[in-house]
């Protein structure tokens, strides 16, 4: 099943939310036991009996995130009088578990738990009403969203108040384009502009995500507005009935109240627990890299490139990275230094005379791509994700894929789906570069953590067995 992208957003907040949770009641049980030792004349502990009933927090709160995943859809926050009804609910999971630990152990002496308790209450009645918007706030304060509304001057205080209640999974609406006008007392909402604006507004005001209505357009006109903002790199999501659009295509479909949004594509990175555990990947990949591979690499590479082709150790370029935000990116030089800007951003051939011999196992073996782990340390690369072209090569690739900005949803890596699957080197013709760009797109929708170990696996594999369009 494709999922929008706020599910994506969300559920990644709930586990965290539970995880944050969890740690609350746990700390809270510890910091009671140390309170109540500080008098073991008043309140004898049993040492056994406080691992078990640790132990019997932990479980309570396991059980609270699988009975509530599915259920607390709303993180969003809460009044004191909207927290307390789910407050009672997850302490009756606690009374339970412990109450049933109680018995098993035949322990006569509950004060310390009913204490406990009773500060559990306070606890979670404010993790209820402020770890939601905190959480969310930590996460995608610098991850927002800014959307766009197109539809007609009818439907825009409706859609405004529907996304406007999502904020806080970060999206940031900036207005809506449309034909017709509104009052500025009907909605806060300005208008943008016309629909023959749309690609400069979008350009203008950075809109990472259009949100078109499908009541608004005829199909016809729908997919043209769909295509005007995909041109230019940004998300598409329809209101209502998208399988008008594109009747051949699996949907990701979801419920906003009296909406339905739907969109042809699922990012679970917009996951942030996915996020993290892919930055977490990351690291753990490229620290040992640049500790330990990069100094004595560079140093061989160095001596060599004296007798075969003087000049700096490491090429640096421009290139587009997530969200089209430009980084340098750094690679072992592996042609001769000489050249002009024309000759320099052509596409390698092979038997190209502007590499050097070294420089042409470097790239065979793709060792030219190791300073790129310094990249990933930054945090504008990955090790795995879509292989970031010249800024040429995007606007002339562009021109020839229509989707092919949407590769900017994820960061850019090292290798990726398409590297892994023999798809490198030169870009002959158009054939090859839809393959690549469909593998980046596959990749982008059917991220796994899974996946990436698999990329991994078989990029290894091609430094030591390198395919034919390695050069």
């Amino acid at each position: 099943m494709i999922r929008f992208v706020l599910t994506d957003r969300r559920e990644g907040v709930v586990y965290l939310y539970w995880c944050a949770q969890t740690f609350a009641a746990v700390a809270t049980y510890l910091a009671w036991v140390a309170f109540v030792s500080a008098w073991p004349t008043v309140h004898p502990l049993d040492g056994t009996k406080v691992m078990f009933y640790l132990l019997g927090v932990i479980l309570a709160s396991f059980s609270l995130h699988v009975g509530q995943h599915n259920s607390n859809h709303r993180l969003v926050p809460m009044g004191l009088i909207e927290a307390i009804p789910y407050t009672l609910h997850q302490l009756l999971r606690y009374v339970a578990v412990l109450v049933t630990l109680a018995v098993l152990m035949r322990d006569g002496e509950r004060t310390y738990l009913f204490g406990y308790l009773v500060i559990l209450t306070l606890v979670l009645t404010l993790a209820n009403m402020y770890f939601p918007s905190i959480i969310a706030w930590f996460v995608f304060r610098d991850n927002l969203m800014p959307t766009l509304l197109v539809t007609g001057s009818d439907e825009v205080e409706a859609l405004h108040r529907m996304m406007s209640a999502r904020e806080h999974l970060g999206i940031e609406l900036m207005g809506w384009v449309g034909a017709g006008a509104l009052d500025a007392k009907e909605t806060p909402l300005p208008k943008l502009g016309n629909l023959p604006e749309l690609s400069q507004i979008v350009r203008d005001q950075g809109i990472a995500q259009v949100l078109i209505s499908q009541l608004s357009y005829s199909p016809d006109e729908g997919r043209a507005i769909a295509r005007c903002a995909e041109n230019v790199g940004c998300r598409v999501r329809f209101v209502l009935h998208v399988q008008r659009y594109f009747p051949d295509q699996p949907l990701s479909i979801e419920r906003e109240g009296p909406f339905t949004l739907m969109s042809a594509a699922r990012e679970p990175l917009e996951n942030p627990l996915n996020r993290l555990l892919k930055r977490l990947l990351d690291i753990a990949i490229a620290l040992p890299v640049v500790v330990f591979v990069l100094p004595p690499l560079f140093l061989a590479v160095w001596l060599i490139q004296r007798h075969q082709s003087p000049g700096p150790l490491l090429h640096r370029q421009q290139r587009s990275g997530l969200d089209h935000k430009r980084f340098v990116i750094y690679k072992i030089r592996t042609m001769h230094e000489a050249g002009t800007a024309p000759t320099l951003s052509a596409q390698a051939t092979r038997h190209d005379a502007r590499i050097y011999p070294f420089g042409r196992f470097l790239r065979r073996s793709s060792l030219d791509e190791m300073p790129q782990f310094l990249n990933v340390l930054i945090g504008n690369m990955s090790a795995i994700g879509p292989r970031p072209h010249l800024l040429e090569h995007d606007e002339q690739f562009a021109r020839i894929v229509s989707t092919y900005y949407t590769r900017h949803f994820v960061k850019p890596g090292i290798t990726g789906l398409a590297q892994s699957q023999g798809y490198r080197g030169e870009i002959a013709n158009q054939s090859l570069l839809e393959k690549r760009i469909g593998y980046d797109m596959l990749y982008i929708r059917e991220w796994s953590f899974s996946l990436d170990l698999r990329i991994l696996v078989r990029t290894a594999w091609q430094v030591f067995f390198p395919p034919q369009s390695a050069y």
